[in-house]
C-alpha cells in the first residue's frame, strides 16, 4: 500500500470513519518495517489501542445498583422533640418569673410636688419662658416679609421679556438677506 493511501486511511481512522477490517489492514501495514520510521507515532498509538474492551459481566448492573443506591434512614423525632419542648418550657418559665418579679418590685420614682398649686405655678412659669423665647425667635423674620414683593416684580419682568421677544421676532427677516460684499475702496482704480 502506498504512503498516500496509508495517510488517507489514518485520517479516516482519526475521524472515526473506519471499519474494523480497515483498522486491521492499517495495523498490518504499519507493522511493515519499511514504514516504521515514517509512521512511528501512529504505529505506537494503534498498538496501544489494539486491545479489545471486555464486555461487562452479568452481575455488573446489579453491583452498580448496589453501590450507587443508598437506603434512606428514618429518624425518630421523639427524643429530639421532647428535648426541644423541655428547653422551650424552661425558657417560658424564666421569662414569666422575671416579668412577675419585675412587676411586683416597688418603683423608685415618685411625684416631685406635693402641693398642686405649687406645681401649677411652676408650669405657668415654664410656659411663659417658652412663649418669650418664641417671640424673640420670630423678630428676625421681618425681613422675610419683603420677599412677598418679589413675585409681583417678576410678573412685570416676564411681560417685559415677552415684549422684547416679540419685537426681535419681527426683525428676524434680516437674517435671510444676502450679505453684500465688503468693498475696500480700491476697486475703481
Amino acid at each position: 500500500m502506498e504512503q498516500e493511501q496509508i495517510k488517507a486511511l489514518l485520517d479516516r481512522f482519526f475521524r472515526g470513519e473506519t471499519s474494523e477490517e480497515e483498522e486491521a489492514q492499517l495495523r498490518e501495514h504499519l507493522s511493515d518495517p519499511a514504514l516504521s520510521n515514517l509512521f512511528q507515532t501512529e504505529k505506537d498509538y494503534l498498538s496501544v489501542n489494539a486491545s479489545t474492551v471486555p464486555e461487562p459481566s452479568d452481575d455488573f448492573f446489579k453491583n452498580l445498583v448496589a453501590v450507587t443506591r443508598t437506603e434512606k434512614k428514618i429518624y425518630r423525632f421523639g427524643p429530639a422533640l421532647r428535648y426541644g419542648i423541655s428547653v422551650a418550657a424552661v425558657a417560658a418559665l424564666l421569662i414569666g418569673s422575671y416579668l412577675i418579679f419585675d412587676n411586683m418590685r416597688p418603683r423608685d420614682w415618685a411625684d416631685t410636688y406635693d402641693d398642686p398649686e405649687l406645681a401649677m405655678a411652676e408650669v405657668r412659669s415654664i410656659l411663659t419662658m417658652v412663649s418669650g423665647n418664641m417671640k424673640a425667635g420670630t423678630e428676625p423674620l421681618g425681613s422675610m416679609r419683603s420677599l412677598s414683593i418679589a413675585p409681583s416684580a417678576m410678573k412685570d419682568l416676564g411681560r417685559l421679556n415677552d415684549a422684547v421677544g416679540n419685537n426681535l421676532g419681527r426683525l428676524r427677516y434680516l437674517n435671510n438677506l444676502e450679505n453684500t460684499p465688503k468693498t475696500t475702496g480700491n476697486e475703481n482704480k
